[in-house]
């Protein structure tokens, strides 16, 4: 009997172990109780408004300059907790018209917001260009033109503040670590899981970049500088985003 006890004793452990661990963990991307907090903003509702409930103050965004470069872009705001970076970007859709696969968005990411690990840079001011840790790459529709969103997470591989397209892609990070949506024809809005994310964040702040691309050419950056004549590749500095905690 007393055996039988311990047994018993030992069981109830195991599943409270098992239970809290689970609390834990991430579960389906479209479900917004996270971590066991409730997610501020939606990634699955179609709307956008639940931006206007938050501290505007912690909000980061950047619009698009008079005579760009690359206009497809317009708006990129962005808002990051302790659990969450969430990102909304407004975007030309006469810009944006072939819908395959071959149309992308870049997020690129400066977690440590140091520049003394990095690489890759083309796209933005030289003073921090490379200085980018990792990407993601999605595929925002398939070649039936159908919604896709298939992520692939890539880190950078090359020498510090490096030059080129050298990044590996990781299989292992879970697709769990992004969420996304169309709202209506123009607003794509997201959601990352800095937790899933094997990079090691600053505690305070990050910076962050989008390009997006038709056919694998660009036709959308943001932060992008007033360069009319191209000296500049249209290139700003990325943005700064500091974590409400």
């Amino acid at each position: 009997m007393k055996a039988n006890w311990k047994l018993a004793l030992l069981c109830l452990a195991t599943i409270a172990f098992v239970a809290c661990n689970d609390k834990n963990k991430p579960v389906n991307p479209d479900d917004e109780n996270l971590f066991g907090y409730e997610a501020p903003i939606q990634v699955n509702d179609k709307s956008v408004t639940d931006w206007d409930k938050l501290d505007q103050t912690k909000i980061t965004e950047v619009v698009l300059p008079d005579a760009p470069l690359y206009s497809a872009l317009k708006k990129a705001r962005v808002y990051a907790d302790s659990v969450c970076i969430f990102y909304q970007l407004e975007f030309d859709p006469t810009q944006m018209t072939s819908h395959t696969s071959a149309d992308g968005l870049h997020i690129y990411i400066n977690a440590d917001n140091s520049d003394a690990t990095g690489g890759f840079w083309d796209l933005f001011a030289p003073e921090r260009r490379g200085d980018v840790d990792f990407m993601f790459e999605i595929n925002l529709w398939d070649d039936n033109g159908a919604e896709s969103f298939a992520f692939n997470y890539e880190y950078w591989s090359g020498p510090v503040n490096g030059e080129g397209w050298l990044w590996t892609p990781d299989e292992s990070v879970a697709l769990k670590v992004s969420s996304m949506q169309f709202v209506g024809d123009n607003i794509i809005e997201g959601r990352l899981v800095q937790e899933l994310i094997p990079f090691k964040f600053d505690a305070n702040a990050f910076t962050i970049g989008f390009d997006i691309q038709q056919n694998w050419d660009n036709v959308g950056l943001l932060p992008q500088a007033n360069t009319p004549n191209g000296e500049l590749i249209g290139r700003a500095e990325k943005m700064l985003v500091t974590f409400d905690k």
